[in-house]
C-alpha cells in the first residue's frame, strides 16, 4: 500500500473543520435568530393625567364698540388710545347745533298749538253755553230752530277743532322727543368701564386688522352704517377661547382643570376651569373645529387681546396609580407589527371600569401574558387598574423577536392576583 504524505492527510481533515464550524456558525445564528429580544420595565406608582391640548386666543371679558347715532362734526374727544375710562364718562361730543335747533322748534310748535286749544276752548265754552241757553227758548218761542241748530252745530266745530290740536300736539311732542333724544346723542358717554383702544375690522378670534379710532374735527356720516369712534374694553379678566378638534370635543365637561401658557411667558402656567363649549362649528382648512371658553383673573393686565395661548385641558387623572409605558401592552405591541403573545381571554373583574388588555409578566428568563385592566392612557404611559402589583417586571418585545422561547406556563411571579394562563406564541 503507497504510503500517504502530510499535505494530502491535511487538506481533508481541514475541510472537515471548515465544514463543521459552518453547520455551528449557522446553528448559532438559527438559534440567535429564534430567541426575542426584548426590554424590562418595571410596574411604578405615578400621577397621571389624560390631556387634550388645543390651540386658542385671549379676549377682554367685556368691550363695546363704540360708535355714533347721529350725524355731524366731533368738536369735543377728551379721550385717546391706552386712557382708561369710566362708564358714564364723556368720551365725545358731536356739533349739537342742528338737533337743538330741531328740538327749540318742536317745542315752540307745541307752545302755539296749546295756545290755539286754549282759543277753542273759550270758543267751545261759549257755542256751549248758547246751545243750552237756546235749548231753554226755544220751546217757548224765545229762540228759532235756526237758532237752536246753529248753535249745536258751533259747540261741536269746537270740540271737533279741540280734538284736532290735541292729537297734533301728541304728534309734535313725539317728534321732539326724537330730536331730543337726537341731541342727547351728540354727547357720546362710555358704556362700561375699561380702557380705550382702536377698534378691529372683525371679531376677536378671526381674521381682523386694526383700525384708527375717531379724530377731533371729523365728519361722522352714518347713512349706511354708524361710524366706529374707538373700542373700549375690559381686561381686568379675560375669556381664553380654544379651538378644540370634533375628535375631542367627547372627552370634554364643563368644570374639568384647564391650564393654558402664553407664547411671550412660556414658563407661566395659568390655571382655570372650562366654563363653556359653544356649539356652533367652525371650519378652519376642511376640518371642524368647536370654542372651549374660560375665564382667567387679569389684575396687572399682563394677559392682552388676541394673544396666543397654549391651552391644556385635563380630561382625566389619578393621583398614586400604578403605570406603565404604553408600549408595554400586548395590543400595542401587535400593531406596531410584533408578534407578541394572545392576551388570555378572562372575564374583568366586577364593576371594574376600564379596557381589557393584557402585558408580558417576566418570570425568570421568560415571560407569560398577563391580563390587565388599563384605565387613563396618556399615549406614554397607561393605568393599571387591576391585574398587576407595584414592582412587577413587564417584557416589551422588540421587533423581529418571533416565536419566543421564554413564555412561562402557570405559577410563578406575582400578578396583581390576575388569572394565569398558558401564553400563545406568534
Amino acid at each position: 500500500m503507497r504510503k500517504l504524505r502530510k499535505w494530502q492527510l491535511v487538506i481533508p481533515v481541514a475541510t472537515l473543520l471548515v465544514a463543521g464550524g459552518a453547520s455551528a456558525l449557522y446553528l448559532y445564528w438559527r438559534i440567535a435568530k429564534a430567541t426575542p429580544s426584548f426590554t424590562v420595565t418595571t410596574v411604578d406608582r405615578q400621577d397621571i393625567q389624560e390631556q387634550v391640548s388645543a390651540l386658542g386666543v385671549l379676549e377682554p371679558s367685556s368691550y363695546v364698540d363704540v360708535g355714533a347715532q347721529v350725524e355731524g362734526q366731533l368738536i369735543k374727544l377728551p379721550v385717546s388710545v391706552g386712557d382708561t375710562v369710566k362708564q358714564g364718562q364723556l368720551i365725545a361730543e358731536i356739533n349739537p347745533t342742528e338737533y337743538a335747533a330741531l328740538v327749540g322748534e318742536d317745542e315752540a310748535q307745541i307752545a302755539d298749538l296749546k295756545a290755539q286749544i286754549n282759543q277753542t276752548q273759550a270758543n267751545l265754552d261759549l257755542a256751549e253755553w248758547t246751545y243750552a241757553r237756546n235749548k231753554t227758548l226755544a220751546p217757548q218761542g224765545g229762540a228759532t230752530q235756526q237758532a237752536l241748530e246753529q248753535s249745536l252745530a258751533t259747540m261741536k266745530v269746537a270740540q271737533a277743532t279741540i280734538a284736532s290740536l290735541q292729537a297734533q300736539v301728541e304728534k309734535v311732542e313725539n317728534a321732539l322727543k326724537s330730536d331730543q333724544a337726537n341731541l342727547s346723542y351728540t354727547r357720546i358717554t362710555a358704556p362700561i368701564t375699561g380702557i380705550v383702544s382702536s377698534p378691529t375690522s372683525s371679531p376677536y378670534g378671526t381674521t381682523w386688522v386694526k383700525q384708527d379710532i375717531a379724530h377731533l374735527g371729523q365728519i361722522l356720516n352714518n347713512k349706511q352704517t354708524a361710524p366706529i369712534l374707538m373700542r373700549i374694553q375690559n381686561i381686568d379678566a379675560m375669556v381664553v377661547r380654544a379651538q378644540v378638534s370634533e375628535a375631542d370635543i367627547p372627552k370634554l365637561k364643563i368644570g374639568i382643570p384647564v391650564t393654558f401658557t402664553t407664547l411671550g411667558q412660556p414658563d407661566r402656567k395659568i390655571s382655570s376651569t372650562l366654563a363653556k363649549i359653544e356649539i356652533t362649528p367652525e371650519l378652519i382648512n376642511g376640518a371642524i373645529f368647536y370654542d372651549a371658553d374660560f375665564d382667567v383673573p387679569n389684575p396687572d393686565h399682563t394677559l392682552l387681546p388676541q394673544m396666543s395661548a397654549l391651552v391644556t385641558f385635563v380630561v382625566a387623572e389619578a393621583k398614586n396609580a400604578l403605570v406603565v409605558p404604553v408600549a408595554a401592552l400586548v395590543s400595542v405591541q401587535r400593531q406596531n407589527g410584533i408578534a407578541a403573545p394572545a392576551c388570555p381571554k378572562t372575564a374583568p373583574p366586577s364593576g371594574q371600569q376600564g379596557t381589557a388588555d393584557c402585558v408580558l409578566l417576566v418570570q425568570g428568563k421568560g415571560y407569560r401574558p398577563q391580563p390587565v385592566i388599563v384605565g387613563i392612557n396618556n399615549g406614554v404611559m397607561a393605568e393599571i387598574r387591576s391585574g398587576l402589583s407595584n414592582g412587577d417586571s413587564l417584557a416589551t418585545l422588540t421587533p423581529g423577536g418571533t416565536n419566543p422561547a421564554g413564555p412561562k406556563k402557570g405559577g410563578g411571579g406575582g400578578g396583581g392576583g390576575g388569572k394565569q394562563a398558558t401564553a400563545a406564541t406568534g
